[in-house]
């Protein structure tokens, strides 16, 4: 019996050592798309959105994360009709295009890392210029979106798991800053499927408010 117990317990710092050197997945490293700044203006006739995101190039939901790059994105909204739109903001800007599918305009360019309280903006609309100060949505006590994807891990752990073999993870995740009367983030599981499961989280206290599947968006 002693000489059991002693094999066993010159076994025992072998195993420990194995199980504290296991790998898991860093989930955060298979992100390819992080908006993590949402600046927002909106008066009676116009609104605008400015997104600083860590984005896929080219963009594709297939459960594949591909190389990432900080882009700027931009949307107009306007509620009159309009033939040319230019936006200017802290010397970036350019003439924008009309997305006929989401009835807005758009802008993008690479790089910038905006942290700043708000952006003044100068627009021309047809000749006519506007300018306005776009507010950061983000207010004291918004998480960030490392800290929304490890609530979302605890809440439903299973379906990482699942795709998961030791290091590695099979899928692309999403996570996006929102904005609606307060900051909420979506986070987005995308299998080799493309299926996506998806969770509604608040940002200020990391709760999860409702979760969906569905197919990924072409």
């Amino acid at each position: 019996m002693k000489k059991f117990l002693l094999s066993v317990l010159l076994c025992l710092p072998a195993f420990l050592c194995l199980s504290g050197c296991k790998k898991s997945a860093d989930y955060f490293s298979y992100v390819s798309e992080y908006r993590k700044s949402f600046y927002f203006y909106k008066d009676d006739t116009i609104s605008v959105k400015i997104y600083s995101v860590d984005k896929e190039t080219p963009y594709s939901l297939d459960g594949v994360k591909g190389d990432v790059s900080n882009v700027t994105e931009i949307y107009f909204e306007y509620n009159g009709s309009a033939n040319e739109v230019e936006i200017e903001l802290l010397g970036h800007g350019g003439e924008m295009s009309w997305l006929a599918v989401t009835r807005n305009y758009y802008l993008s360019f690479a790089g910038e890392n905006f942290k700043e309280a708000s952006i003044p903006v100068t627009l021309n609309i047809d000749g006519k210029e506007k300018k306005v100060d776009v507010f950061n949505v983000a207010e004291e006590g918004t998480i960030d979106g490392k800290t929304a994807l490890k609530s979302v891990y605890e809440y439903d752990s299973a379906t990482f798991n699942d795709l998961t073999n030791g290091a590695n993870f099979s899928g692309e995740i999403i996570i996006r800053l929102l904005y609606d009367d307060g900051c909420f983030y979506y986070v987005g599981v995308c299998n080799r499927d493309k299926n996506v499961h998806a969770y509604l989280v608040n940002a200020t206290d990391g709760r999860i408010i409702a979760e969906r599947e569905s197919p990924a968006e072409p």
